[in-house]
């Protein structure tokens, strides 16, 4: 099974220069755990994610101060079972699906389980 099957599309993006105060309520109004962090020219630069806004103290922060910088990214024809070794390899719950230098989903450790756990 292939990532394009899975992912979750369109994805919602966020820029360096949000507030955390801001941040907060767009993944809390759209139900999303983690914002891939993206320059002015579509250019990632980082991911945010629900862990790193619970280890926030304070809402002033802006998403550069909180954001991780080391992103995994898959290509949306990958196999899902690669996306779910490399989640495993490097510890992290989110991956940036991309297509010719863009951002076109994001795949979570929680949808990979759902397809193991719907092959029954």
């Amino acid at each position: 099974m292939r990532i394009e099957e899975i992912m979750n599309a369109p994805v919602m993006v966020t820029q360096r220069n949000v507030t955390i105060e801001n941040l907060k309520s767009r993944l809390t109004r759209k139900g999303v755990n983690a914002l891939p962090v993206l320059e002015d020219d579509g250019t990632i630069t980082g991911i945010v994610s629900s862990s790193d806004l619970a280890a926030c103290t304070s809402e002033t922060l802006l998403v550069q101060d909180i954001m991780s910088t080391r992103v995994h990214v898959v290509l949306k024809n990958n196999q899902v079972k690669d996306a779910a070794k490399m989640m495993v390899k490097n510890d992290v719950h989110h991956l940036v699906v991309m297509e010719e230098g863009n951002v076109v989903g994001m795949i979570s450790s929680m949808d990979i389980i759902r397809v193991f756990a719907d092959l029954d």
